[in-house]
């Protein structure tokens, strides 16, 4: 049983250098012609992009370039898959991953809609400001149960449903242990 650690304190070697504010993080790291980013996220769960306006963020001074979706062009595109869907027979596998920047649409509070390169923090802060998005706001749907209904908001409208994967597998005659079996618990 282990006792060295459980029950014990760990001393840490780090407490001393951040109590006294000698810490060192990322953010006060500054180099030489380093620039920032900073991120225009959205505000809605589920909503069209009607419209998207960067002008008076590219005329702040300071601001080196704001990008969205449009502005990548062929970049645009999503993440790979990190997993494989196993390969069984009628499977449905709707393949959806992260793209860069929301372009058209935006599915959850928080989605990258632009990204703003400046001299500093707080001036791509700034920028991302003064950055106008037109929303079209669609209820989102926040539960499975509604999400399965025919006549719930579809999460990616170029599908028929909200279901990103269903498989179905058997292993076994379940039915024909199940009667050899010398307890079967039901719920």
């Amino acid at each position: 049983m282990e006792t060295r650690h459980i029950g014990r304190p760990v001393p840490r070697n780090e407490d001393n250098r951040l109590l006294r504010g000698k810490g060192l993080f990322v953010d006060d790291i500054e180099l030489p012609g380093m620039l920032h980013a900073t991120f225009l996220r959205s505000t809605y769960a589920h909503a069209r992009i009607k419209g998207l306006d960067t002008s008076a963020a590219k005329r702040r001074v300071g601001v080196i370039a704001v990008y969205t979706a449009q502005d990548l062009g062929d970049y645009w595109a999503p993440g790979p898959l990190l997993v494989e869907p196993p390969p069984i027979e009628g499977i449905v596998f709707n393949q959806r991953t992260q793209v860069p920047l929301a372009k058209e649409m935006v599915r959850h509070v928080g989605e990258p809609v632009a990204i703003i390169i400046a001299e500093s923090r707080y001036i791509a802060e700034d920028a991302a400001n003064e950055i106008v998005v037109d929303y079209d706001p669609i209820p989102p749907v926040v539960d499975i149960a509604t999400a399965l209904r025919p006549d719930s908001e579809w999460v990616h409208d170029d599908l028929t449903s909200n279901v990103a994967a269903h498989v179905h597998q058997c292993k076994g005659d379940y039915a024909s242990a199940a009667q050899r079996a010398d307890l079967v618990i039901r719920r």
